[in-house]
């Protein structure tokens, strides 16, 4: 059996890296790149570099906060991405925000347990019994 996987199933980012949809964006981490690029089951690539590396960061941030609301859960009991990035939607266009519920908790208890955490730079708010989340 073969260990490669097929071009055809790879997402072929700006950088030049080639990333399966399952892999991590953050080697620890517990988002995948088919969560911040896949609306439906189409994915959306980002058109550049800046905006994968918006993405990244916003996926880094994302596993900070979660280790506050994650604690003593197993692994998958996380944030799960419903919304991330979406080029023609505004708001979603450029990888720095998301819309996501928690695995385990309810909303508003993963928003109680999320807002003293949040910088004076980012923004967290409830919309439609989802978090939107923002950095920058």
């Amino acid at each position: 059996m073969s260990k490669h996987i097929a071009k055809e199933h790879m997402y072929q980012l700006p950088s030049g890296n080639s990333v399966h949809p399952c892999r991590l964006i953050l080697r620890d981490g517990t988002l995948m790149w088919k969560h911040a690029l896949l609306l439906g089951n189409e994915p959306a690539l980002p058109d550049t570099e800046a905006k994968e590396n918006h993405i990244i960061k916003t996926a880094q941030r994302l596993e900070e906060l979660n280790a506050w609301v994650s604690q003593g859960l197993e692994p998958w009991e996380c944030f799960i991405p419903s919304a991330w990035y979406v080029p023609n939607h505004p708001g979603l266009e450029n990888g720095i925000s998301l819309y996501f519920k928690h695995h385990t908790h309810s909303v508003g208890h993963t928003f109680t347990q999320l807002l003293p955490h949040i910088q004076d730079h980012e923004i967290l708010e409830l919309r439609n019994n989802s978090l939107y989340f923002q950095r920058c």
